[in-house]
């Protein structure tokens, strides 16, 4: 295991998993999970709930100093379905939905040509 931030809208959560993609995984679990606890939550609100239910969360895995991308997820609309995609690398496309936890330093390292 392996310890990984993921960031979604403007939450980053730390997460232990044995790869990003399972990183991801691991988060969706915990913010599904959320919806059947009964105490309020001060980490996962019932809006990241609602969110994942109707596919409307993009996901980013970075190493714990933030120095680097390493995978994360991306939701789009095409041809009126819903569509997720596990992206290694990350896409600027996919940062560009992220603006509110990117460092310049790792939007950087995405590839302009892929906005």
């Amino acid at each position: 295991m392996k310890n990984y931030l993921v960031g979604t809208g403007l939450v980053v959560f730390r997460i232990a998993a044995a790869s990003p993609r399972e990183a991801i995984a691991t988060l969706k679990a915990r913010i599904d999970a959320r919806r059947h606890e009964t105490v309020q939550n001060l980490e996962i609100g019932m809006s990241l709930v609602e969110a994942l239910d109707e596919h409307r969360l993009n996901f980013v895995v970075m190493d714990e100093a933030r120095t680097s991308l390493l995978g994360g997820e991306l939701n789009w609309i095409e041809d009126g379905e819903r569509e997720s995609r596990y992206e290694e690398p990350v896409t600027r496309r996919l940062v560009n939905t992220l603006p509110g936890i990117m460092t310049e330093h790792l939007y950087y390292q995405t590839d302009h040509t892929t906005a």
